[in-house]
């Protein structure tokens, strides 16, 4: 992602109190709390203030009065299970992938 991208979503993470920038020349981002609590729901909701707008949607009745209700629903389902998965979480499972032997490579026969 270009840095022009990026830096509004890390801005949010900073407004939402899961990131805290660090300045000077070497600095950074960092998480503002315990990585135990802040979960994947939480860095969603954060990053998805930096596109929000505030224009009314257009459409039909039924896109309206069916299909938003109908995946705001999703939206919400899909928040509480991520609600269940932090940072720490994320973590663990990223070590535990770097601790197992690499998969064997299919070798193609050569023609």
């Amino acid at each position: 992602m270009p840095p022009r991208h990026l830096e509004p979503v890390l801005q949010a993470l900073v407004r939402c109190g899961i990131l805290k920038g660090i300045r000077g020349p070497r600095g950074g981002y960092e998480l503002a709390r315990d990585r135990r609590r802040v979960t994947v729901n939480d860095i969603l909701q954060a990053a998805g203030t930096v596109e929000e707008s505030d224009e009314p949607q257009s459409g039909s009745e039924l896109v309206k009065k069916v299909v938003l209700p109908a995946v705001a629903a999703a939206e919400r389902e899909f928040g509480v299970a991520l609600s269940r998965i932090n940072v720490e979480d994320l973590a663990r499972d990223a070590q535990s992938l770097r601790e197992q032997p690499p998969e064997p490579r299919a070798v193609e026969a050569r023609r």
